[in-house]
């Protein structure tokens, strides 16, 4: 083991300890890669130096996260999985199952989960459908659960929203731009925001340690979460999304993630070259 190796493995223990992230299962190139940003930004020339720098400022520790937990999201992300999502796998889950009960994992600013209970209001409004529903969003970043539970956002994070939803569910808000939002801010209506519960919580923790107490559901979400981890963590927490997603639910990955060849016989896709995928009901059962 390098110097450098040594100093970096007692830095992600601190994190770890200190804020329950275990980073050192993430790619170890992803992260030496955030962490060169947060040593420029210190001005620390090492691991070593910076580990001591975030011992004596306190308030570095959740700069450090939000760099290591990439954010890149928008209301609608990918339209076309949405409007999968909207035209035949929210129906025939909710005609299946008869509830909805659905969790986006890495959900940011809460764009994702926002995105799926404006599907699920439209879907409640027809006369046709009725069904009891819940929608979950979980963040290891605190101030970006904050940021989603107040529900305000640039006009750029809504390019892909339909007119009918900006019109329907969003007023323009009057918060200062010094809040950091930009300068045309729209505030999601209280009734869609009341729709999803929002927690701070490390999924690798739930996930490994903790899925016994955490229920089903028939719709997960964990798109450009898992492509940051290491293979062998990718595969741990893919099995453990398997353990908890009931038969016929849905798993939804991001565009560049890929499901480990020892659990695709699992799933069926029922949209060709489209990240859903559904678990299948055993051989004896169908």
């Amino acid at each position: 083991m390098t110097d450098a190796d040594f100093h970096l493995k007692k830095l992600l223990g601190y994190i770890h300890a200190e804020r329950g992230i275990d980073f050192s299962r993430y790619r170890t190139a992803t992260v030496a890669r955030k962490l060169d940003l947060r040593l420029q930004e210190s001005a620390c020339k090492d691991y070593k130096g910076y580990l001591s720098f975030l011992k004596s400022h306190p308030e570095e520790m959740q700069a450090l996260v939000r760099t290591l937990t990439i954010k890149v999201s928008n209301f609608f992300r990918n339209p076309l999985v949405f409007e999968l999502l909207n035209t035949t796998v929210l129906p025939e889950l909710a005609a299946g199952f008869g509830f909805l009960k659905i969790w986006s994992i890495g959900c940011a600013y809460g764009e994702e989960p926002y995105s799926v209970a404006l599907l699920v209001r439209e879907l409640l409004d027809q006369e046709r459908f009725s069904c009891a529903f819940h929608i979950q969003g979980t963040d290891v970043d605190p101030d970006a659960i904050e940021k989603a539970r107040q529900g305000i956002y640039p006009e750029g994070e809504l390019i892909e929203t339909k007119r009918r939803f900006i019109d329907a569910y969003f007023t323009k808000s009057d918060i200062s731009p010094a809040s950091g939002y930009g300068s045309e801010r729209y505030l999601l209506n209280s009734e869609i925001r009341s729709m999803v519960r929002f927690s701070c919580s490390n999924i690798m923790d739930q996930l490994l340690y903790k899925r016994s107490y955490m229920g089903n559901y028939n719709l997960i979400l964990c798109r450009n979460v898992l492509i940051y981890m290491s293979l062998t963590m990718q595969e741990q927490i893919f099995r453990a999304l398997e353990d908890i997603l009931y038969e016929d639910g849905c798993l939804v990955l991001g565009e560049s993630e890929t499901m480990p060849k020892s659990i695709r016989s699992d799933f069926v896709q029922p949209f060709p070259g489209i990240r859903i995928f559904r678990k299948r009901r055993p051989a004896s059962a169908r």
